[in-house]
Order: structure tokens, then C-alpha cells, then sequence
């Protein structure tokens, strides 16, 4: 079976920053009897859903990270007792660039994808080029020292190469989307026609939360104004998740379909349950929207609105759980 990546943050990335579902998937590998071919075109696929879940995960922590702080304006905020740790992502986690940027040229060719990723491999170097100046600096408190002239001009050129970074980012992001979904309706398909219904409705919960979590991203909803949400636009989404995970519940307690499917209980069980969390954390925020309970100003100043019940983050994040749960089903 194929691993999930979505692109859920990949999405969330492009509305913050430029104000940037994901993560995307990899495909398992599978038994021994795959052809050459195949076992290039997952190795390769995998390459690039790698080098995505660094820009949706670290990547995208670390610049949230700053401009939370110092804004997204040509000037930074600068405040006036400044304590700030400079986020940085580690070198073990760079090799997915210079990886997928090797792929380019591999075969099979993925048309669009190679393009955009080669556009994109060096402007992430550029990037990281910047902010690990920034770590530098921060690190040592070089604002002290010069009253922040190089943290103006790092600044500047932060926001400029960022610019460049959304825009490539954003391109291969929809190239990507659309490679994982071509592939997810061939999974569907294949599962239907097999009999893996288990399987079959394990995946379309994934995709019909993803749309939920694209949904609340396309209205520009996070939890600063998750009371404005278009909760009829919304709750078309929510219902399709909800009905998923009422069928998948009762299918893993099928014990003859698990054994049909030759499934492993103990992966499905941790599935359906972290599946169940995302879920409610949908449900939560209905919750707060027919309560008419914004999140808390100290929520909001906090940095942990991934764990804030109630929020499109929270969601987010337990859905990712969910990704990594399915990737685990065997």
C-alpha cells in the first residue's frame, strides 16, 4: 500500500507567509516482485514527497518562527527588550534537497514535478543560506553589538528571498498535489475493485479530511478568526469525514475483512483512533463557532496552537497523526 503525504501544510504555508495539507505522501514500498521500473518510480516520488515535508514541517516552523516576531513588513518589528531564539534546520535534514534535485534527471520523467523542482532546490539553498546567518547572529546577540544594522539588512533579505522561495514553493506544490491525487484514485480504484474495503475507506477518510483541512485554508481561516468561517462551505466537507469514519470504525472490527485484507488489528486499531482524534478536533471547532468562542488572546500569543483545542492548527496536526498512522497500516 502507498504512504500518505498530503499537502495540508504545504497549503497553510503559502496563506501565512504570503499573508504559505501535507505533507505529502510517499509511496510504500512494496514486496519483492516489483519491476525495475516501479522501484525507480517510487524511490524517486519518495524523493520528492521528502523534500515537501521539509518545507511543510521544519522549513516552515523556522520562518513562521521568525516573522511571528519581526513581521512580514520590509522593516522588522523590532520590540524593545528583545529575547528571541533563532530556530534552524539541522543538516540531517538538508539531504532530501540535494536528493530530490539528483532525481531530476532520473527516469521516469514526472513532467512538471522535475521542473519545478529544479527551480526550487536553489532557492531553498539560498534560503537556508540566510537564515543560518540569522542563527549566527541571534545566537551570539550581534544586535547588541551593532543595534540591529545587520539583523535590518538580514531582515530585508529574508523577506525578498521568501518572496522567490512562496512563488516556486507554490509551484511545486501544485505539481505535487496533482501527482498524489492522479495516484489516489488509482489506489481507490484499485481497492474497490480487490475487495480491500478497509483499506479502500481508510484512504478516502484521509482524503475527504485533507479537503476539510483545505477547506478552512482556502477561506484564509486560522485561529485567530476561526469564528468566521463559512460553516455551510465547511460542514459539506466535515459531513464527507464524519460518514468515512463512522464505515471505517465498523470495517476494523470486521475481523473476517481484516483477515481478507491480511491487515495487521494493532495498526488499524492505532489508525481509527488517531483518525477519531482528527476528527473531534473538526468537531471542536464547531463547537467554539456555535459557542461564538474565539480562541484566547493567550492561546493566540502562545506557541503551541497545534495542541489549542478548537483550532484549525489543532486539527491540522492531529491529522497529520493520522497520515503517519496510515503509512502504518499493514
Amino acid at each position: 500500500m502507498r504512504k500518505l503525504s498530503f499537502i495540508i501544510t504545504s497549503i497553510l504555508l503559502v496563506t501565512v507567509l504570503s499573508a504559505c495539507s501535507g505533507m505529502t505522501s510517499s509511496i510504500k514500498q512494496a514486496g519483492s516482485g516489483m519491476n525495475k521500473g516501479e522501484s525507480q518510480k517510487i524511490e524517486k516520488y519518495n524523493s520528492y514527497v521528502m523534500l515537501n515535508n521539509l518545507m511543510t514541517g521544519r522549513i516552515n516552523e523556522v520562518l513562521l518562527h521568525y516573522f511571528e516576531k519581526f513581521g512580514t513588513e520590509k522593516k522588522p518589528v523590532i520590540e524593545k527588550n528583545l529575547s528571541f531564539i533563532m530556530l534552524d534546520v539541522p543538516a540531517s535534514q538538508r539531504e532530501v534537497i540535494d536528493q530530490a534535485q539528483g532525481y531530476t534527471t532520473r527516469q521516469p520523467a514526472f513532467a512538471s514535478a522535475d521542473a519545478t523542482v529544479t527551480q526550487l532546490t536553489p532557492v531553498i539553498k539560498e534560503l537556508l543560506a540566510i537564515l543560518d546567518e540569522m542563527k549566527v547572529y541571534y545566537d551570539s546577540k550581534g544586535y547588541v553589538d551593532d543595534n540591529f544594522a545587520k539583523g535590518k539588512q538580514l531582515h530585508t533579505k529574508l523577506i525578498n528571498t521568501n518572496l522567490t522561495y512562496e512563488k516556486a514553493a507554490k509551484a511545486y506544490f501544485k505539481a505535487l498535489q496533482q501527482m498524489d491525487a492522479e495516484q489516489r484514485l488509482a489506489d481507490l480504484k484499485n481497492f474497490k475493485d480487490s475487495g480491500q474495503q478497509i483499506r479502500y475507506n481508510a484512504l478516502k477518510f484521509m482524503i475527504d479530511a485533507e479537503a476539510t483541512a483545505i477547506e478552512m485554508s482556502e477561506q484564509g481561516i486560522n485561529a485567530s478568526n476561526v469564528l468566521e468561517l463559512d460553516m455551510k462551505k465547511f460542514k459539506a466537507k466535515y459531513d464527507l469525514m464524519t460518514a468515512d469514519l463512522n464505515t471505517i470504525v465498523t470495517l476494523s472490527k470486521d475481523q473476517q475483512q481484516i483477515q481478507k485484507e491480511g491487515m495487521n488489528s494493532f495498526s488499524i486499531e492505532n489508525y481509527v483512533h488517531s483518525a477519531t482524534e482528527a476528527k473531534a478536533a473538526a468537531s471542536k471547532i464547531i463547537e467554539h463557532i456555535n459557542k461564538k468562542e474565539p480562541v484566547s488572546d493567550s492561546d493566540l500569543s502562545g506557541q503551541f496552537l497545534d495542541t489549542t483545542d478548537g483550532t484549525p492548527e489543532n486539527f491540522n496536526y492531529l491529522l497529520s497523526k493520522a497520515i503517519e498512522r496510515y503509512n502504518e497500516i499493514n
